[in-house]
């Protein structure tokens, strides 16, 4: 992540439609996965803290935070999250088998080759059994923007490449979907058509909150969203992919192993 794009972060990510809009969907789709009885979780490129602090409110979770970028970190802890620290995901400075849960949010298309792999393979390691993952990340390379090269992405994913990974980690999904799903035709016509024949230079997209009632609509887009998800819905297309995973207990048994 750019530090141009963390102080773009820092300063609208509690108001922005797409951060709140985000966060909806996050938790109508966590929570029907997240018992009451995990204690320790790890947000793996936390960027500013703000993501690992709303998990940590919501489910009760001690939340840790690391971020490759140390202005994400100074942000972290300007926000009050202490408990944050400047590492790499794909070296996870955590023992193995000792966190209930772990975050990872539009991480995977900012790494470098083979990546990907290395941090869903250091996910699995750190986690307990039994313990739980979610990950988001962006979809579909059509999808990909001006922002998107703005922020050094490197690549986008469709849900099975990741399930892939996710699987050869000896992790097992439980639930899958794609996300920002009612915008995607809005978004491809910005991205595909508009943007080359503008010859737009690659810009945040965060960088300005958009007029309130602009704003408030947005977000009412993706909060519907958040509700169909709420009800058990999943989308086959959106900007975003994500999934809840879980590591095998010890006496996993194929079949038998009950969420």
């Amino acid at each position: 992540m750019t530090p141009e794009e963390l102080h773009n972060i820092f300063r609208t990510e509690q108001e922005f439609w797409w951060y709140d809009g985000m966060r909806a969907i996050t938790k109508a789709f966590l929570d029907p996965a997240m018992p009451r009885d995990l204690l320790l979780g790890l947000d793996a490129g936390c960027g500013t803290g703000f993501n690992a602090q709303s998990l940590q409110s919501a489910y009760g979770l001690r939340m840790f935070g690391l971020d490759l970028a140390p202005l994400g970190i100074q942000y972290a802890r300007k926000r009050g999250f202490l408990r944050s620290l400047a590492a790499s995901t794909m070296e996870l400075p955590f023992p193995s088998g000792s966190l209930d849960f772990l975050s990872s949010i539009d991480v995977l298309p900012v790494l470098p080759e083979g990546g990907d792999q290395k941090a869903i393979q250091e996910f699995a390691r750190v986690l307990r059994p039994g313990g739980l993952l979610y990950l988001r990340s962006a979809a579909f390379h059509a999808l990909r923007s001006r922002h998107s090269q703005f922020v050094a992405e490197r690549r986008r994913y469709r849900g099975p490449e990741i399930l892939r990974m996710i699987e050869a980690s000896g992790m097992r999904p439980l639930r899958s979907t794609y996300a920002n799903t009612f915008l995607s035709p809005v978004a491809l016509l910005k991205f595909r058509v508009w943007e080359p024949l503008t010859q737009a230079p690659p810009q945040s997209g965060v960088g300005v909150i958009p007029p309130a009632w602009i704003n408030r609509a947005l977000a009412a887009v993706l909060h519907s969203e958040a509700a169909l998800l709420r009800r058990g819905w999943r989308f086959p297309f959106g900007q975003s992919w994500m999934v809840v995973a879980k590591k095998p207990a010890a006496n996993f048994v194929a079949g038998n192993e009950k969420l």
